[in-house]
């Protein structure tokens, strides 16, 4: 499946400034020359990583030039992208639970973007239910059961994710959710 292109919000957009009168609909940076500052602080203090090992940095930089460029590269007088182009001035690792909170919001609101991106395509992700959790609650272990293939000889009308389906589907074909059970309940 194709990585599902992130939008920024048109509030947002609209605090971007725009490039001699062109929109500017996107801000990326570019911060070529990283390591720089960071191999002078390895210098000084040596972190030793391992394949697979998570690391956190902080950095603090300046940012050097700003270049604009079409979205579409086809349409040079179109919505722009501004490319805020840095230059690291000092670098060093920092301990990787000390950006977790700090990450958290920002995580959270990339995800969001994604599920809001995939909507926009037709793609509907389906609740999982979390291991271990409820063990006796009739749902919970519904939804584990969907989850790991135990539905794929057809709908079922107690399974809260097969009434997701039916919907997605009922939506998709122009049918109703009724019709979708009755075309895709297994045999008894």
């Amino acid at each position: 499946m194709a990585k599902v292109q992130l939008i920024t919000d048109i509030e947002l957009v609209d605090a971007i400034p725009d490039f001699e009168g062109l929109t500017v609909v996107a801000i990326g940076v570019e911060v070529p020359g990283i390591s720089g500052g960071l191999n002078e602080a390895m210098t000084v203090s040596p972190v030793v990583l391992h394949h697979g090992e998570d690391f956190a940095l902080v950095i603090r930089g300046r940012i050097r030039k700003i270049n604009h460029e079409p979205i579409d590269k086809e349409e040079l007088d179109g919505p722009q992208r501004r490319i805020q182009v840095g230059t690291v001035t000092e670098a060093g690792f920092v301990p990787v639970d000390a950006v977790d909170g700090l990450l958290d919001a920002q995580r959270k609101a990339i995800d969001e973007a994604r599920i809001a991106a995939e909507r926009r395509e037709g793609i509907h992700r389906l609740p999982l239910a979390e291991a271990g959790s409820d063990e006796d609650d009739p749902e919970q272990v519904m939804t584990r059961i969907h989850n790991s293939g135990g539905h794929q000889d057809g709908l079922r009308r107690d399974c809260a994710l097969c009434h997701l389906e039916a919907e997605f589907a009922a939506e998709e074909n122009g049918t109703t959710i009724d019709q979708e059970f009755e075309a895709r309940t297994p045999p008894e």
